[in-house]
């Protein structure tokens, strides 16, 4: 076995160049599998953990107003384990840096145990010291530069309140905190959630001896569906605005979403890349045995075994196997797997442990990669094996050249010159090996097209959502329900161009046995400032004696337009069941955030019999550079709750996606590199096998120009044909990706720009001329003597 390692050793010297090509093909394969995965297995496992020891409720429900006696009977509902009944309030807050709303939550004066408990992070829980105390989210905290002892004045009933900051804290509730599913990045200079004593809270507000929301811990066996109807009974008569499932609540579901996304990535990425190195291992090993055909009837002859022999021949595949495992789990785990996790962690912030290396990971990656390897190895061994020696000693005859169906066309066949019919026969000779070379090229062409449908899709999302539906510049949330001629004294204010009431509730949508809670948007029917679009891009206007709904919620709950559904209010006196109203669905309309039915402010009066009432409002400016003193003007108006600027949430949007396309870079080197090893071994087998014919057409007269062209026009001939064979590949990846990452909140549809396709393909040509560099010296570099004296 010596001398087969000695023999190993000197090919291997021969051949540096492909084994590092397929090595790192192996790498980057091993790398993405480890490097998704245990990002995966961290995230997943620290939010799973972080759910479980802080009680993050199973069911919410909130209420207009209920009194806490309700937590008892909720308590009593078979599968309950604990309940939390608490007041949760929105609410307007002037910082330094910017106006923002935070969300005002009761906990107990002491601490006790409850329902989507808090994390401290620093300070101390509340004292007896004084009522009016208050533990701030982390991230609102540091993003205002906020102080322990410092006081905050939150706006609540029209007064400034003063709270006192003693602590920071982090909650399941709030693991992507944002206020709603609209502003897809949470922004904490903008939104921060407050914890504030309850008997302060409760007396601030109001409520005392009451309560607006009920956080609900179920038994490990309860029946979810059973114990939600229960609460829906118990509740509905307290004004019952929905009830909303775990999987539903927007910080879960959200965290689920993109823990979904790794795992569709990281059983898509790395399986290209280990077929491929099984590809090009395939055809190196193939060529590799075919060249040693003699030697291998040799060593049969002198009694070494085939087991002796396929041993010697998998050296190869295995140590690429074992090195391409050992490197790609090291650099997946803490370059790749430490990078996504501090990526998405940055966002989510959960107590997630040092990176570590779990060989749950990292063994099946080794044996898939092995696996692949050693089987291309095998299968490229196997036919020369079964042959006797003395039929192995022989020189294996070469292929037969066959008549091309491309001669039979002769008009077109005459106007091909010398040079690419020399091309195309030895294509059509090695059909096999053209074929399982173009694998390689498909498979960088989908994870292009992939990379880029990505990022095309969120800016289409990003340019319908913020350019073509809201069309307004600032959103701004009522304190309470009024009369839309109420809002004249905003209409009044300096560098206002146009002001639209609209009006913003939850309903509950009944289509036979199926229910569904929704929001409902009412525009007027000349709505300029927000844009309805049916689902070809057209626009449409709101229906004066139905509603529209989201084309997939509809697809959800199997309607379709012209058919009747029921909606029913969660207003107090106007959510039992006889005040639930039969609508007809007018239409279908796009929607890519939440899920809302939209009518007509003629038709709310049929909805609430309340007239015509607003809520909130678009406003339009005159100029973009007046907003910072539109603003100002605004927050000194106290029925206002919140002020929203859409141009701070596209600000905030776009900087967390920049930061986001370090992962599109790096599926696009993944790319390159798989396009560049395949390009670059099979040209190296190609110049190999035709140095005779090289050699002989050199000494003819061909220029060293013209011999290039002879191989690399076939690099060029393949890459373009596996580019063109990939696109369809890519596109049905991109559109399998994109759709496990849909939730209720959001919907990202499919988006490929022609521009990609075309970038994608040039993008491949790139790489092929660059492995055709590496390789020019190599063709001009052989020894025409020797190749001219070789056996035919």
């Amino acid at each position: 076995m010596w001398i087969f390692l000695k023999k190993f050793y000197k090919e291997l010297g021969e051949s540096k160049g492909q084994f590092i090509s397929v090595l790192a093909v192996v790498i980057i394969g091993v790398m993405f599998y480890t490097g998704l995965y245990s990002a995966l297995e961290s995230l997943s496992g620290a939010a799973e953990r972080y759910f479980r020891e802080y009680r993050m409720g199973d069911l919410w429900g909130s209420v207009y107003r209920a009194p806490e006696g309700i937590v008892k009977r909720i308590d009593e509902i078979s599968g309950v384990k604990m309940v939390t009944g608490r007041v949760v309030q929105d609410v307007r807050i002037s910082m330094k840096k910017r106006e923002a709303m935070v969300r005002l939550i009761s906990l107990p004066d002491e601490r006790v145990d409850t329902v989507n408990d808090i994390q401290l992070r620093s300070g101390s829980y509340f004292s007896n010291d004084a009522g009016n105390q208050c533990i701030v989210s982390e991230n609102f905290f540091k993003a205002h530069g906020l102080t322990m002892g410092q006081t905050i004045e939150p706006i609540i009933n029209g007064d400034r309140v003063k709270l006192k900051v003693v602590g920071t804290a982090k909650s399941p509730e709030y693991t992507y905190e944002i206020r709603e599913a609209s502003e897809l990045i949470p922004d904490p200079e903008k939104f921060g959630v407050v914890y504030v004593k309850k008997s302060y809270l409760h007396s601030s507000l109001d409520f005392k001896g009451s309560i607006n929301d009920i956080s609900v811990l179920l038994e490990q066996q309860a029946d979810i569906k059973k114990v939600k109807a229960q609460m829906e009974k118990v509740l509905k008569q307290y004004g019952l605005t929905g009830i909303v499932e775990k999987k539903d609540q927007l910080s879960y579901s959200l965290v689920n979403a993109d823990i979904t996304s790794f795992k569709s990535i990281a059983a898509i990425f790395p399986m290209l890349f280990f077929i491929a190195s099984a590809v090009i291992i395939y055809i190196t090993m193939t060529r590799m045995i075919e060249n040693q055909r003699t030697l291998m009837g040799v060593l049969k002859a002198l009694g070494y075994s085939n087991m002796d022999i396929m041993l010697h021949y998998q050296t190869y595949p295995l140590l690429v196997g074992i090195l391409g495992s050992i490197i790609g789990a090291i650099m997946g785990v803490f370059l790749v797997g430490k990078g996504l996790l501090n990526l998405f962690n940055s966002i989510y912030n959960l107590p997630i442990e040092e990176t570590a290396v779990h060989l749950s990971i990292v063994l099946p990656a080794a044996l898939l990669a092995l696996a692949f390897c050693v089987t291309a190895g095998y299968n490229a061994c196997r036919k020369e094996l079964q042959l006797v020696p003395a039929e192995t000693m022989r020189p294996k005859p070469p292929a037969s050249g066959k008549k091309l169906f491309l001669e039979r066309l002769r008009l077109l066949w005459e106007n091909i010159n010398f040079s690419w019919k020399i091309i195309l026969r030895n294509l059509f000779r090695y059909k096999k090996r053209s074929a399982m070379a173009s694998i390689g090229i498909i498979f960088s062409t989908a994870l292009l097209l992939i990379a880029l449908g990505v990022q095309n899709s969120m800016d289409f999302l990003m340019q319908e959502q913020f350019y073509k539906i809201q069309r307004f510049d600032i959103k701004i949330n009522l304190s309470r329900m009024m009369n839309a001629d109420e809002l004249t004294y905003i209409k009044n204010i300096d560098h206002m161009k146009s002001v639209e009431p609209i009006f913003e509730s939850g309903m509950e949508l009944i289509s036979g046995w199926r229910k569904k809670n929704i929001g409902l948007m009412v525009l007027g029917m000349e709505s300029k400032l927000y844009g309805i679009f049916d689902s070809t891009g057209d626009p449409v206007k709101p229906p004066e004696d139905g509603i529209l709904l989201p084309a997939r919620l509809m697809s959800t709950l199997g309607i379709k337009p012209g058919d009747k559904v029921y909606l029913k209010s969660f207003y107090p006196g106007k959510n039992e069941d006889k005040d639930k109203k039969e609508v007809s669905i007018k239409g279908a309309v796009s929607q890519f955030i939440g899920q809302s039915a939209i009518c007509s402010t003629g038709y709310l009066n049929y909805l609430l019999k309340e007239g015509v009432v607003t809520n909130a409002a678009y406003i339009e400016l005159e100029d973009s550079r007046y907003e910072k003193q539109v603003m100002e003007n605004l927050k000194d108006i106290l029925a206002i709750s919140t002020i929203q600027s859409k141009s701070e949430i596209i600000a905030n949007t776009e900087k967390t996606l920049e930061s986001m396309n370090s992962i599109i870079y790096f599926m696009i080197l993944g790319a390159g590199i798989l396009a560049f090893a395949v390009i670059y071994n099979i040209t190296n087998i190609n110049i190999f096998e035709r140095r005779r014919e090289i050699a002989t057409l050199s000494v003819l007269g061909f220029t060293s120009s013209e011999l290039k062209s002879l191989v690399f026009n076939e690099n060029f001939f393949l890459s373009i044909f596996g580019a063109l064979v990939g696109i369809p590949l890519g596109r049905f990846l991109s559109e399998l990706v994109i759709t496990m990452q849909a939730t209720d909140t959001m919907y990202l549809p499919l988006v490929l720009n022609p521009s990609s396709y075309f970038i994608t393909v040039l993008m491949i040509i790139v790489f092929t001329i660059m492995a055709n560099l590496v390789l020019t010296r190599k063709i001009l570099s052989i020894n025409m003597v020797e190749s001219l004296k070789s056996a035919e």
